[in-house]
């Protein structure tokens, strides 16, 4: 049975710029098309990553979730 997405079809996530993620208040663009809303870190860069978030995605998953939710806010893309 075909459920509509494959496992490859999520694990390819389409990279963006930080700067068309961020998350702003005032005149919120829609995201780009395909970009899961509640996990916009993961449509970045691993360079643009490390350097938004001043550690490599790897130590980011390590963290408990609230301080990956603070980190993220800190940074608009929460």
């Amino acid at each position: 049975m075909d459920r509509g997405n494959s496992l490859p079809s999520i694990l390819e996530q389409k990279i963006y710029p930080y700067a068309a993620l961020v998350v702003t208040h005032r005149g919120r663009c829609k995201p780009p098309p395909g970009v899961d809303r509640t996990r916009l870190e993961r449509h970045l860069a691993p360079e643009e990553f490390e350097q938004v978030f001043g550690m490599p995605m790897a130590e980011f998953d390590r963290l408990s979730l609230w301080k990956r939710n603070e980190l993220k806010k800190k940074v608009s893309l929460f």
